[in-house]
């Protein structure tokens, strides 16, 4: 999948990924023990703007009504985040048997 600035479209390249940025949220992230989730951060090289893109994967033997109720708080806690200039973009990953811990 080739990810692309959520405020004007241009599809991002490697020298995009903000590295410091979504190693920093994914430390974060394993620090607080939040599971399921990947955190990547994006700076547009043609507009600026900065872009999150939080995939969901489900949980190891994760039933689907509960994959589906945690999408749906976490769309809803993204939703009512102050949005600081960075938009976010929640992605579902339910391919094949990856999991993230």
């Amino acid at each position: 999948m080739i990810r692309e600035c959520l405020n004007c479209h241009t599809p991002f390249g490697p020298a995009d990924l903000s590295k410091d940025v979504s190693k920093d949220i994914e430390a974060e992230r394993k620090a607080q023990g939040v599971q399921g989730v990947l955190f990547r951060c994006y700076t547009c090289s043609l507009c600026g703007h900065e872009n999150l893109f939080v995939d969901l994967h489900p949980l190891e033997g994760e039933a689907p009504e509960d994959f589906k109720r945690r999408r749906d708080e976490l769309q809803s806690t993204i939703r009512l985040s102050p949005q600081l200039e960075v938009d976010v973009a929640l992605i579902e990953k339910r391919h094949g048997t990856f999991f993230l811990s």
